[in-house]
């Protein structure tokens, strides 16, 4: 039994009748909190995430619960990798950085579409946005990192912004994919001294080093913990059953290739034999991905760095003058050893 796309559009959100399944990210006045001492140190990822979501949806997986736990899976895997509507291209465009050149790169899936600003012979830093997202969400580290001597590539994931569906079709894709389009990009521009990440975006660029991309700096910006830890909150919102969640689970896993358990930031991580420098920033308040996994994160990585900030939520984050300033820092210290190394 096939399940269309405007059906899924319409179970998401019914007007009139919702619940918000994140609340608003907090507005908190003094919006950087002091960091730890440079330590070693959930859009979360989920396409329903920060939503509104009709009740019926709720009843709807009840109903299946009983029913159909395998319609209900089938159901709520798609719902899971179904992205949210794009904004468009006027509301993108104003947040677009002047100057720069577009590009596309032409992949096995697709194409993908960005932007490039500074001089390519300058150490590399590609921008990764997060599930749903679109790469203006961090233009504003654009202009700081190429005064700071860096080429900046900028690009739309698969069914993201400008560029073209993947594998799945036009708003679905999945963080592997997402990957694999940051590989395709790396192989047009070359080797990247830093990668800037947003959320989900984060699980893509660490997946991206096990596709040989190798950056000197990565920086995590608000990162879950992966998608075994998603997973069960995203049914639990949407009232998935626990037999529906097993099929949900299953037809996940045959999609992107792969256990749950080996999306997992950590261990996608482990299994390469280095790793970059690492700074991540986290919000004390983030509700879609808690405090809590950047910490698991900053901790458990070989060298790295934690900054901490405070009523700024998942996505202000990205363009607050003290976190650009801190991601520049860190970029421009990545540059000095790429270029040291060349000599």
């Amino acid at each position: 039994m096939s399940v269309e796309k405007s059906t899924i559009d319409r179970l998401m959100v019914q007007p009139g009748r919702s619940r918000t399944l994140t609340p608003p990210p907090s507005t908190r006045a003094n919006p950087v909190a002091p960091t730890r001492p440079e330590a070693i140190s959930t859009d979360a990822g989920a396409p329903a995430m920060g939503l509104p979501v009709s009740p019926t949806v709720r009843r709807l997986f009840a109903l299946l619960e009983r029913r159909s736990p395998a319609l209900g899976g089938l159901l709520a895997e798609r719902l899971w990798f179904r992205l949210p509507a794009a904004p468009t291209a006027t509301v993108r465009g104003a947040r677009t950085p002047r100057g720069g050149e577009a590009f596309e790169v032409q992949w096995a899936e697709g194409t993908v579409r960005g932007r490039v600003y500074g001089d390519w012979g300058n150490p590399t830093a590609y921008l990764v946005h997060g599930w749903g997202g679109w790469w203006q969400q961090l233009g504003a580290h654009v202009e700081p990192l190429v005064a700071r001597g860096l080429c900046v590539v900028a690009f739309d994931a698969p069914s993201h912004g400008d560029s073209g569906p993947g594998a799945h079709g036009a708003r679905s894709t999945t963080f592997p994919e997402m990957g694999e389009a940051l590989s395709a990009v790396v192989a047009e521009f070359g080797r990247p001294t830093l990668v800037v990440a947003h959320s989900a975006g984060g699980l893509a660029a660490v997946h991206a080093l096990g596709l040989g991309v190798r950056p000197d700096s990565l920086v995590l910006v608000a990162p879950p913990d992966g998608v075994e830890a998603m997973l069960p909150v995203f049914a639990a919102a949407l009232g998935v059953g626990p037999r529906s969640q097993q099929v949900m689970v299953r037809r996940a896993e045959r999609r992107v290739g792969a256990p749950v358990a080996e999306l997992d930031l950590l261990t996608m991580a482990a299994a390469q034999p280095s790793l970059p420098h690492l700074l991540v920033v986290h919000d004390r308040h983030d509700r879609e991905a808690p405090l809590a996994a950047g910490e698991r994160v900053s901790n458990a990585w070989h060298d790295a760095r934690l900054m901490v900030t405070e009523g700024l939520g998942h996505r202000r984050v990205l363009w607050n003058p003290a976190v650009v300033d801190r991601v520049a820092s860190f970029a421009a210290a990545a540059a000095d050893r790429v270029r040291r190394s060349s000599r």
